[in-house]
């Protein structure tokens, strides 16, 4: 990942929003940094899942050495930088009251608020609209982009920052939007696998090149019926195996991955699996 840009409003109270999912150790040892930090599962029904529970933590300044560990490791996703002059109660209180939303049909739904993945469609999506709608009282945010290597940026318009505590509903488009992002932390899930198990595979290109070519390749098993996770991690082992190699040029693994008459997607991705890890060289690794 870049450097934050340099443009950021660092005279404006800045704060990191953690994904205790994403980054469960870092939350658990805050007191290491000394960073005030505000639970927001605290005083809430979920007070006892504190140690994955998503942390709004203060910012003093540019070079803290928290925020430095967190754009150290960036590209993890763990949270995002935003920026505000509302008092911290008031931005608990805001993303306090985002932890349950309704979806289109009224369901009551828990979204990731401090995974930059899912936020970024939520803002971008508002920002088009010229909405305070997520915003709340946050004047700017900055998230990391791992798939695209970059920072992504919204602004909340001036004229519509207001925080008013109410259950907010997915539109349509809201929720069309957030199917990528499944998609997307596919994706990041199966680049994570492919460098554990096949730590040679793409290894000439760039971490970013990788991803592409691993986002390349669950589109196509996405595209080939292969659409859920463990069927894609099972895809992307065949390529792994195969190193390389045309899929043509295995004829029966070719056929296990296109006709669907040879079985359920399941039972098809699984043998031709198993074909290529039975052709594979040893210095091709092995799934752990």
């Amino acid at each position: 990942m870049p450097p934050l840009p340099g443009d950021l409003p660092w005279t404006t109270p800045a704060y990191l929003l953690i994904d205790g999912v994403s980054a469960p150790y870092l939350v658990t040892h805050l007191r290491n940094w000394g960073n005030p930090a505000h639970c927001l599962y605290s005083n809430t029904r979920w007070h006892e899942l504190a140690d994955i529970s998503p942390c709004l933590i203060s910012v003093p300044t540019a070079d803290d050495p928290l925020l430095l560990h967190f754009l150290e490791n960036a590209a993890h996703e763990w949270g995002y930088l935003l920026f505000s002059h509302a008092t911290k109660q008031s931005l608990c209180d805001h993303w306090r009251n985002l932890l349950t939303v309704e979806d289109p049909g009224g369901v009551q739904v828990m979204p990731r608020i401090a995974d930059p993945a899912v936020m970024h469609p939520l803002f971008s999506l508002a920002e088009q609209a010229s909405s305070g709608r997520w915003f709340g009282p946050v004047s700017h945010v900055c998230l990391p982009d791992a798939m695209q290597g970059m920072w992504l940026r919204h602004q909340c318009p001036a004229d519509v920052r207001t925080h008013p505590l109410k259950r907010y509903r997915f539109t349509e488009q809201e929720f069309t939007a957030l199917g990528e992002v499944e998609f997307r932390r596919s994706v990041l899930n199966l680049t994570r696998h492919m460098q554990a198990a096949f730590p040679g595979y793409a290894a000439s290109g760039t971490a970013r090149q990788r991803l592409q070519l691993i986002d390349q390749i669950a589109r196509q098993a996405y595209d080939l019926g292969f659409t859920c996770e463990q069927q894609m991690t099972l895809y992307a082992n065949v390529q792994g195996y195969l190193a390389g190699q045309a899929m043509t040029d295995h004829p029966d693994i070719f056929d296990l991955l296109t006709n669907p008459s040879s079985g359920t997607h399941l039972s098809r991705v699984l043998r031709a699996a198993k074909l290529a890890e039975d052709r594979a060289t040893p210095q091709q690794g092995r799934p752990s």
